[in-house]
């Protein structure tokens, strides 16, 4: 009975990953696991403390975040993304998620952000690849797990990620406010793109 209770569990927890990249594949929304994000940008909250919260995470100590590679059946062929995972410390709450995936049919990487509810749809997305300039990546749209905007990163990019180049993103709360910047670390993307390439 116990094996097959853990059997279960397990393959409920299967079911799900495959459900949520499912829903990415549809451009519905971006996962790494099975926890959503929900209302981490409430507008009860002012930009000053999302930024201390944000502030406060990135100041405690640990080891940095690092891209792990998620694969998924996509009919018959299999599909992966090199992701991570931005979390609030001191909530636990997701603050974005970063993908990179090259789908088989263009050989061309696609970057996808999600970013949690509460966001200023109109801003978009800022994104800064090193030193270069900030880019504005307007939303596909958005679902429970938060808002997602795609970009199709050039060789250049991929390039400078691979060389060390971390990625800075911004977004606005609807009071049209910056809600945060983040540097997303790109410690592991090397070794996780070339397992998706």
């Amino acid at each position: 009975m116990r094996l097959s209770i853990k059997t279960g569990a397990r393959r409920l927890k299967i079911a799900r990953r495959v459900i949520l990249y499912l829903l990415v594949a549809g451009g519905a929304v971006l996962a790494f696991d099975s926890t959503a994000i929900t209302q981490t940008l409430q507008p009860k909250k002012k930009a000053s403390e999302q930024q201390s919260q944000v502030a406060t995470a990135a100041a405690q100590p640990g080891p940095p975040p690092v891209w792990v590679v998620n694969c998924s059946d996509n009919k018959g062929a299999l599909d992966c993304r090199a992701g991570q995972a931005v979390f609030i410390k001191t909530t636990g709450q997701r603050l974005l998620s970063v993908a990179v995936s090259v789908p088989a049919d263009t050989k061309k990487p696609v970057m996808l952000l999600q970013v949690p509810l509460g966001v200023y749809l109109p801003a978009g997305v800022s994104l800064q690849i090193g030193k270069d300039a900030p880019k504005t990546l307007p939303y596909k749209g958005c679902a429970q797990g938060g808002c997602i905007a795609e970009y199709a990163v050039t060789e250049a990019e991929i390039g400078a990620m691979l060389k060390g180049s971390d990625l800075t993103i911004s977004v606005q709360n609807q009071n049209r406010q910056p809600a945060f910047t983040v540097t997303v670390p790109v410690t592991g993307f090397a070794e996780a793109y070339a397992k998706i390439k």
